[in-house]
């Protein structure tokens, strides 16, 4: 009897299992918040198939649970999503899963400001990540992760609380290794990897700074961004994936193509915003390329860069003109306006967002990059000469990674330099 109810438990986990990977390949097509609230909702329903009473050391149902706690952060349930991730810490602490949930809560603890508390989990996750599964590149990717978020708190939370810079040297990176002369444009990707761009060439570079791949194409705009890492640039035709070369192009709400693409941005739904100086607009489609919703940006005058946010905020740099002062507008996730500011800027050309929500301004004029908080106060000036003493000459771009690090393309010294 025993051996059949054995048999039995272990044929309903394989079934669950199944089941978890199926309602996890829904989340990666998922288009709306309203996919991911019907993917949580499948999982709880998952983990109550394998009850504690007949599987109480269930794998399968703690990776149900923590899947849906980290759907639950996502989409704003935070509550219950604590609690279904405190359930796995609780009462499956031997879980495998225990790591996943430790980091999904202190991610949770982040939002909310509880950087403390945010930092004992992170730290928790990042141990036990690396303890139970050590070299192996899905664990060590994940325990990366949490470091990113520990450093983050630390040069942004931690620095200034004691005193300090929070950006205390600087150092190059040296594109020309992969080809490119004269870097023009750069974005940072989720895993640590650059992506460098020039007129005619774009090149990715690992975290260490080594370049991991290179493709010529002309009229290269500038690098794309997204929330899955880099791959694609602007090009005179849209936003051309590097892998395949395959472009995505666009047409606008009121007829013929959309062109003169500035800044393009592709979230985890595979959604497009655009910004073109065109139709001096906020453009969004979905991933065929069918358009979503216009932001109208009113009296701009020369709408030049864009940013998204981890939490999907749109932050537009406006360059302004000889009788207006350069702008950065604030949208939120949904489209509506919530606020703008202005600075002293004397060519502002480039803008980036760190994962708190600081904005990164580089203004060409002079050779700085400026950082404002979330309610647009001054944090800090870089610039131009940087904190291990190398001088800025030519700066043309920036971006910003999940460390808080930022990145300088500067096309006279032809690197792009990294300050932290």
């Amino acid at each position: 009897m025993a051996a059949a109810l054995t048999a039995q438990n272990q044929a309903a986990e394989r079934e669950v299992d199944a089941a978890v990977d199926a309602v996890l390949a829904t989340v990666g097509t998922a288009r709306s918040t309203g996919d991911l609230e019907r993917a949580r909702a499948d999982l709880l329903a998952l983990s109550r198939r394998l009850p504690a009473s007949e599987h109480p050391k269930s794998a399968i149902r703690s990776r149900a649970l923590v899947e849906a706690g980290a759907l639950g952060r996502r989409t704003g349930d935070a509550a219950k999503a604590a609690g279904e991730l405190l359930r796995v810490l609780e009462r499956e602490a031997a879980s495998e899963w225990t790591p996943r949930a430790h980091y999904e809560l202190g991610e949770l603890l982040l939002e909310r400001g509880d950087w403390q508390g945010a930092v004992d989990h992170l730290r928790l996750a990042r141990e036990r990540w690396l303890r139970q599964a050590a070299g192996a590149e899905p664990a060590t990717r994940l325990a990366d992760a949490a470091l990113d978020r520990m450093t983050l708190i630390h040069r942004l939370i931690l620095r200034p609380l004691t005193g300090q810079e929070p950006w205390s040297r600087s150092r190059p990176y040296l594109p020309e290794q992969a080809g490119i002369e004269r870097p023009r444009g750069v974005a940072a990707g989720a895993n640590g990897e650059l992506l460098v761009t020039e007129p005619n060439r774009a090149a990715i570079l690992d975290p260490d700074g080594r370049p991991s791949s290179a493709r010529d194409l002309r009229g290269i705009v500038g690098p794309g961004q997204g929330s899955g890492g880099v791959g694609s640039v602007i090009t005179a035709d849209g936003v051309t994936r590097l892998q395949d070369l395959l472009t995505a192009s666009f047409a606008r709400p009121q007829g013929g193509p959309l062109d003169r693409i500035v800044a393009a941005h592709q979230d985890g739904f595979g959604n497009w915003t655009l910004l073109s100086r065109r139709t001096a607009e906020v453009l969004r489609y979905d991933p065929d390329g069918r358009p979503l919703e216009t932001l109208r940006l009113g009296t701009m005058n020369q709408p030049i860069d864009l940013a998204v946010g981890e939490d999907g905020a749109i932050h537009v740099l406006d360059a302004g003109s000889r009788s207006q002062a350069a702008t950065v507008l604030r949208f939120g996730g949904d489209g509506g306006f919530e606020e703008s500011f202005r600075a002293d800027w004397d060519r502002p050309t480039a803008i980036d967002v760190d994962p708190f929500g600081n904005r990164y301004v580089l203004d060409a004029s002079s050779l700085q990059v400026l950082v404002y908080d979330p309610h647009a106060v001054p944090v800090a000036t870089i610039g131009p000469i940087l904190p291990s003493a190398q001088e800025l000459r030519a700066p043309e771009d920036i971006a910003v990674d999940a460390r808080a690090r930022i990145f300088i393309a500067d096309s006279r010294l032809g690197a792009v330099l990294v300050v932290e």
